[in-house]
């Protein structure tokens, strides 16, 4: 235990270690995962996993496509969950030739 932060709450103890909270860390190990499976750092098939947004919108050239789902377990599973906020990415993120630029770019 970390003396001196006992007394603080959770918050106020994340800011004084300088940590984030849990929340944002699963947001943040989310998009990495992302990251390495759609650039093929994994060695698992991207399309067992996301689909390629084909309709041309904006933003980046990396979208992708939010499969509809009317059960709670395919809601809130990783493929589904991460689709909005990698859409919401910059085209220089997603673009990113290494994974310690991509980390760079939303830290």
């Amino acid at each position: 235990m970390v003396k001196d932060v006992e007394h603080l709450h959770y918050n106020d103890r994340l800011e004084h270690l300088g940590l984030m909270c849990l929340h944002t860390r699963r947001i943040r190990s989310d998009l990495i995962d992302t990251y390495k499976i759609i650039n093929g750092i994994y060695n698992v098939k991207t399309e067992l996993f996301f689909d390629y947004d084909q309709s041309g919108r904006r933003n980046h050239s990396k979208k992708l496509f939010k499969r509809r789902s009317r059960l709670d377990i395919r809601k809130f599973a990783f493929s589904n969950r991460i689709v909005d906020r990698w859409n919401s990415l910059s085209e220089c993120c997603v673009t990113c030739n290494s994974i310690n630029c991509f980390k760079s770019h939303f830290e």
